[in-house]
Parts: C-alpha cells; sequence; structure tokens
C-alpha cells in the first residue's frame, strides 16, 4: 500500500512555518507548605496554541454491510462528503469499506479541487450487502498509514463507522492500533458499544467513542474534525522529576495516557500523542514532603516537556516547581488551589460514571441510578461553576437513560460509554440526541464546526431540489416537442 501520493502545494505558496511555542504550561500549587510532612497536589496544565496545524492523514473505514442499505447508507455517503470538503490541500484522504470483506476503495491521495469531486464519486458508488467483518476494515484503515512511502511524521488517523455487531470471527477489539488514533462511531441502536470502546481505549493517545444517531453522523464526523484539522502538536510527551531529598512522587494521574516510571522511582514520563488546538491535558501530580526544622524555600519537582510538530522535535526549558516551608500552615488545614479541586471533582465524577456503568452492564440499575444521584449531591445544585454544570448535565442525562433495561441496552449504554472514553482521553465525543449539549472538552475549533453540517445540509439540499426542477422542466419541454 505504499503509492500514497507526496503533497505537492501550489508554487507560490512559500514553505509552511515551523515555529516553537505551541504548547503552554501552567502550573497550579500552593505556594506555602507546612513544616511537618505532608503531601501536596499541583495540576499542570499543558494547552494547545493557536499556531499553524499539522497536516491530516485520515483514513475512513466505512461499514457497507447489509444493515446499511437505504437512509443509513445515505446519511455515511453525506457525512464522508462532508469530511472531503473540510479537507485542504495539506490533508489526504483514503476510504476502506468492509462488509463480509473489507478492501480498499482509494489510496491515501491528496486532497485538491481536482481529486474532490472524484473522492465524492467513489463515496457515492459505494453499495451495502453483506457481513460486518469489522476487524479486517480497521486491520486495512492500520495499514494505510503503516505502509505510508511519504510523510510517515504527518498526522495519521483512522475514522471507523458502524452501525452493528460485527461478524462472530471478527474480533476488532483485539487489534493492536499501535499508537494510531481510531475514532469509532457507533449509527443506530443495534451497534456494539463495548466493541467499539475497547477500540477507542486501544489507541491510548486520544481515540475516541462517539455514540451517534440516525441524523448526526454528519455533526459527530464535524465534531472530530474539528480536531482533527488543529493539531499544533504531535508526540507530545511530559515528564515530572522529583528534587533529592525535598520530594517523593506518590501519585501521577493522566487518565489512560501511557505512563513510565524510571527505574529509581524519580520521575514519571507520560506520553500524550497529538494535541489541538486550545485543547488541554490536565495531570494530577501528588508529592509526599519530608519535615523540614526551618522555614525556607525548597524546589520540591521539576517538569519537562517535549513534541514535534511534522518531524522536527521541540523540547521547552524545563520548570522547577518552589514553595515556601513555613509554620503559618498546618498540614491538617491547608486546602489545595481551587483548580486542583476542580480536577479531583471531576475525576471524581468519571468514577461514579464507570462504576454506575458496571452496575448497569450487570443487571443492577437500581444500584447505578443510586450511584448517579449521590454523585449528582455532590455537585451542590446552586453552584454555577461552568464544570460543575457541565458535569451535572452529564449525570442527569445518564440517570434518565437508565430509567429501564430496554432504555439503557438502546441508549444508556452507549452515551455512558462515550463519556469515559471522554474523561479518560480529556478528549471531545459527540454522543446523544443533542450533540451541543455535551461539550466538557470541545475546543472553540469544534464549537465551530457544529454549525457547519447544516450549512451542508442545505447546499446539499438546494442542489437536489435544483436537479429536481431541471429535471422536470426537462420533461415539459420533452413533452412540448412532441406536440
Amino acid at each position: 500500500m505504499n503509492d500514497d501520493d507526496q503533497i505537492v502545494l501550489p508554487p507560490n505558496s512559500g514553505p509552511r512555518p515551523i515555529v516553537e511555542g505551541r504548547i503552554d504550561l501552567v502550573i497550579r500549587n500552593n505556594s506555602k507548605v507546612p513544616l511537618e510532612e505532608n503531601s501536596q497536589k499541583l495540576l499542570l496544565e499543558l494547552t494547545g496554541g493557536d499556531k499553524s496545524r499539522a497536516g491530516l492523514d485520515l483514513v475512513a473505514v466505512l461499514d457497507v454491510s447489509g444493515s446499511m442499505s437505504g437512509e443509513k447508507l445515505a446519511k455515511m455517503k453525506e457525512a464522508t462528503k462532508f469530511v472531503v470538503k473540510k479537507l485542504g490541500i495539506v490533508d489526504r484522504f483514503s476510504i476502506v469499506q468492509y462488509s463480509s470483506k473489507a478492501k480498499r476503495v482509494c489510496r491515501l491521495r491528496q486532497v485538491t479541487e481536482s481529486s474532490r469531486p472524484e473522492f465524492e464519486n467513489m463515496i457515492e458508488a459505494l453499495k451495502a450487502g453483506g457481513g460486518t467483518n469489522m476487524e479486517d476494515g480497521l486491520q486495512i484503515g492500520l495499514e494505510v498509514l503503516k505502509q505510508r512511502k511519504f510523510g510517515k511524521e504527518r498526522v495519521g488517523v483512522v475514522m471507523l463507522m458502524t452501525d452493528g455487531q460485527e461478524n462472530e470471527d471478527s474480533n476488532a477489539a483485539g487489534i493492536d492500533v499501535g499508537d494510531v488514533p481510531v475514532h469509532t462511531f457507533g449509527f443506530g441502536d443495534d451497534q456494539d458499544a463495548k466493541v467499539l470502546k475497547a477500540i477507542a481505549d486501544n489507541s491510548k493517545l486520544g481515540g475516541t467513542y462517539s455514540d451517534v444517531r440516525l441524523d448526526n453522523l454528519t455533526v459527530a464526523f464535524s465534531l472530530c474534525l474539528g480536531g482533527l484539522l488543529s493539531v499544533v502538536a504531535q508526540d507530545l510527551t511530559l515528564t515530572v522529576s522529583l528534587k533529592e531529598d525535598e520530594s517523593t512522587i506518590k501519585q501521577v494521574t493522566a487518565g489512560r495516557y501511557p505512563q513510565s516510571r524510571d527505574a529509581d522511582e524519580t520521575s514519571v514520563t507520560i506520553k500524550f500523542g497529538d494535541l489541538y488546538t486550545q485543547e488541554g491535558r490536565k495531570v494530577l501530580v501528588e508529592l509526599l514532603l519530608p519535615a523540614s526544622k526551618r522555614k525556607r524555600g525548597a524546589d520540591i519537582l521539576d517538569v519537562a516537556y517535549t513534541y514535534k510538530f511534522e518531524g522536527q522535535t521541540f523540547e521547552a526549558n524545563p520548570s522547577t516547581v518552589t514553595v515556601r516551608r513555613t509554620d503559618e500552615v498546618k498540614a491538617n488545614q491547608q486546602q489545595p488551589p481551587p483548580e486542583v479541586s476542580a480536577e479531583d471533582v471531576r475525576l471524581g465524577v468519571a468514577e461514579i460514571i464507570k462504576q454506575a456503568t458496571t452496575d448497569a452492564d450487570n443487571n443492577k440499575l437500581e444500584s447505578a441510578r443510586n450511584k448517579l444521584l449521590e454523585g449528582l449531591k455532590t455537585l451542590q445544585d446552586g453552584d454555577k461553576q461552568q464544570l460543575k454544570v457541565a458535569l451535572r448535565a452529564e449525570l442527569e442525562e445518564l440517570h434518565a437513560l437508565m430509567k429501564s433495561e430496554p432504555i439503557y441496552e438502546k441508549e444508556g449504554r452507549p452515551f455512558a460509554y462515550s463519556l469515559l472514553t471522554s474523561h479518560d482521553s480529556q478528549r471531545q465525543a459527540a454522543r446523544g440526541n443533542d450533540v451541543g449539549k455535551f461539550q466538557l472538552f470541545a475546543t472553540p475549533l469544534m464549537r465551530e464546526f457544529l454549525g457547519e453540517p447544516q450549512k451542508f445540509d442545505d447546499i446539499n439540499n438546494l442542489d437536489k431540489y435544483t436537479e429536481e426542477v431541471i429535471k422536470a422542466l426537462e420533461s415539459v419541454e420533452a413533452i412540448i416537442n412532441n406536440i
């Protein structure tokens, strides 16, 4: 499959700018800490800046099994055409279809004004029929990226869509996707949320699972695309290192992103993969500080990060966390900074969702609903803090979708699993009937893209109406000519 297009830019376009400073780091911690032995929680916030984006290599893995016939296939075609419309000249696109077997419909091609209509024709030619060999489809999609001849340093992503259960001999959840972000989209009531969540979870560097309704597939694709078309940093890694005799690292919390510790337990490194413009990654670090005999300043932690952009590596200057050891505060009285407390609240709610979902999956709906109600109590109805408002909305919706077994099977489980992948990856995904209602991790560009599908639909409907008018006029003309 090493027949991918080499990106060719217009002669007058000039070189693409590659500049550093694509990541902002903010550290939240108490500036004064007790003299006695104590624990401290710090929050590290990494945010993508507003720089030029990386080129995207996107592989759409599309379900064309028999169950996709009719309106579902039409909606999928419409959504995929929207993706092609939004991709630019620095992007490449490939299509893989799967039913009983999978095949690559087109190689990884540069998106240009001339190739765009060809993509649309290939999409329109897709026909439904056969089984659902999702494993084969995902495997071929990954191979398209793995075997690239040009631009392996580019952003490579798979978007996989399905409406139902995979064949018995298919095991897509067992595929090692490596460092490729795979975004899965479950379409309709028969989707297998467990498999789609498992694929997203295997994609530890930012894959998501979107729970999609019949009328909002284009919106779901658009939301995802708003992130993919704004990657400002690749292969982002963060390393925290203790200061000898000043601190011990007790725990580092960063969702499902891979962590590694050095041999002597003095540092922890986290791999985040790609980061979008204005997208954040929050890391909680819990330290144990030894007792100090006197008032003094103390360096307790070093923080460093590196990232790449289209093959070039950038290394930020390390930041050192400094505190004042003092008798002005006591360990049993000190509170963490509000930003640390807020992240603790979010993680607590995510854990409640996980526990409630486990109960619901084991036919313990009453226990699951009670857990969600307890979670709602902790969020204080009168608190207008944006984070808590968003978390309340998630818990309330999930509570409603656990009203009965049929409702949970049809809508509750997909909604819950999508929530969990978003919280674990700190990345937005579509879910529920109202995609715009749940935007805890949405970036500004994602929100902007939410309105794009409606414009696209309006244009499509106008084009269809125009075609119908032309056909009607041609019929009238034929009648007149025959008189």
